[in-house]
Formats: structure tokens, C-alpha cells, sequence
């Protein structure tokens, strides 16, 4: 009993030690810098570029570089197109829905393989490992991101950040859009009307900022119409469809509820 109990604890104390010496690495390759000078700086996993497209950080300012004098975060000189994160795997499964009785199932789509942004000067950007922008602030109104094949959303100059599967997170919408709320599945046809039937689709307000999950459903954005959205209302806090006012900024819990609403 002692016996196997001297092994266990040894295997735990082993486990945390190299654990705890694993984050210390980690931490430890990477490190920050001053410039002096503006400096074009290479992001991880560049292995070929053009002068041009190397990015150039802001004298005076601090670069977060790893071991191999790569950078991770820095703050621009000058305007930049650069690309942007694309996911772990360019074949991304999608999963998909059939109508009622409803049945799930997954597909494979192609993403692609080159997307670039323009980012603005003297802003702060956060590379991935592998070069692309997983955070910055981009300039110009009505640039595109492609998501999959058959779709895309337009984008205006703002904060803008990535999942690691390459769907938005956050950015400011272009134009006024349709997109899907969490929980869309329990709305489908609320907010059918004479002349329209996008099941589950909400129309979101260009110009305002809106944040997705990593499946491109809202979890927060502001309605461009009046608009039923499920709510917790009443002394048992049932769920119910309440209606919101156009202009109204929402965000949703992760079964699709409205949780907060302002104007």
C-alpha cells in the first residue's frame, strides 16, 4: 500500500514539475524589445516575402519577438496589407442541419488559402504561429473576408480578431446584414414577414461592432429591424419570444436567450 502509494505521489510531483518547466519555456522564448528606429520585422512562420509585404513596426514602441527574433505583437509604422488567420486546417468540417424533424450532420468544405487585410498604421497587431493576424485594427471600408466557399462578410475599419478556425470573432459590419443568432433553430420562422422567409436569419446594423462564435453565429450585435429574439421574462423566468426595438444592441447567452439589451 505504501508502496504503491510512494508512486503515485512521485508520479504527480513529476507531473507538475515538468509541467511547471514546460510553461516556463514557453514563456521564457518569447520577449519584448524596444525599437529605436522604425524596423520591418518578420512574423513567425514567414518563410518568403517581398520587402514590401514585411511589416514595419513603430520606433519607440515595444515588440513581443520568440527565440528567433520572429514577432508576435507590435504596433505599425504605416499602413499594411497582411494575412490574416485562416484556421488550423484548410479543410474545415461545417456542420449543417435538415429541416424538421431536425437531424445534424457534417461536411467538409475548402477554405482558402490566402487572405490578406489592410491594417492600420500605428495600431497594435498579434500574429499566430504561423504569421497571420489574429488581432489588429484594419482601415477602409467594405473589405471582404471570405468564410467558405459560398459565403462572405464585408467589414469596416475598427477592431477586428479571429477564432483559430479562422471565423471572425469580432469586427464593425459594412453593410446592414443577415446572420444567424445563437439558438437560431428556436427562431426559425418568428421573424418570417409577407414579403421575406430567411429562417433563423436576423438583420444586424452596418457601421456597429458585432462579435460571432467560432461557428459565425452572433453572440452580440446591434438589430437593424424590429425583432423577436428568445427572453427570460415573468416571476418563473420562463423563456419566451419577446420583441425587440430596431437600434437595440443584444447579446445572447449560449442557448440563444438575450441576456442584455441596450439602446
Amino acid at each position: 500500500m505504501k508502496k504503491d502509494l510512494l508512486k503515485v505521489l512521485t508520479g504527480v510531483i513529476l507531473s507538475a514539475f515538468l509541467l511547471f518547466s514546460y510553461i516556463a519555456s514557453v514563456e521564457a522564448a518569447l520577449y519584448t524589445r524596444t525599437l529605436t528606429e522604425d524596423t520591418r520585422i518578420t512574423p513567425a512562420g514567414v518563410i518568403v516575402a517581398t520587402w514590401s509585404n514585411i511589416p514595419k513596426f513603430k520606433q519607440g514602441t515595444a515588440v513581443t519577438l520568440n527565440e528567433y527574433g520572429e514577432v508576435f505583437e507590435g504596433t505599425l509604422a504605416e499602413d499594411i496589407s497582411l494575412p490574416y488567420e485562416t484556421g488550423t486546417a484548410q479543410d474545415a468540417a461545417r456542420t449543417a442541419y435538415t429541416p424538421v424533424p431536425f437531424y445534424f450532420y457534417s461536411y467538409t468544405t475548402q477554405e482558402p488559402t490566402y487572405r490578406v487585410l489592410s491594417f492600420k498604421g500605428g495600431t497594435k497587431v498579434t500574429f499566430n504561429d504561423k504569421g497571420e493576424v489574429i488581432h489588429g485594427t484594419i482601415n477602409g471600408s467594405n473589405q471582404s473576408i471570405t468564410l467558405n466557399q459560398t459565403n462572405h462578410i464585408l467589414v469596416s475599419n475598427g477592431e477586428i480578431s479571429f477564432h483559430k478556425n479562422g471565423m471572425v470573432a469580432m469586427c464593425n459590419l459594412s453593410n446592414d446584414s443577415y446572420l444567424r443568432p445563437v439558438g437560431w433553430l428556436q427562431i426559425l420562422t418568428e421573424n418570417y414577414t409577407d414579403n421575406s422567409a430567411c429562417s433563423g436569419l436576423v438583420e444586424f446594423k452596418g457601421g456597429k461592432a458585432i462579435m460571432l462564435n467560432e461557428k459565425g453565429e452572433v453572440l452580440k450585435g446591434t438589430l437593424n429591424k424590429n425583432t423577436k429574439l428568445l427572453s427570460l421574462g415573468g416571476i418563473l423566468s420562463a423563456v419566451s419570444i419577446k420583441a425587440y426595438e430596431a437600434g437595440t444592441t443584444v447579446e445572447f447567452d449560449d442557448k440563444g436567450i438575450v441576456v442584455k439589451a441596450s439602446k
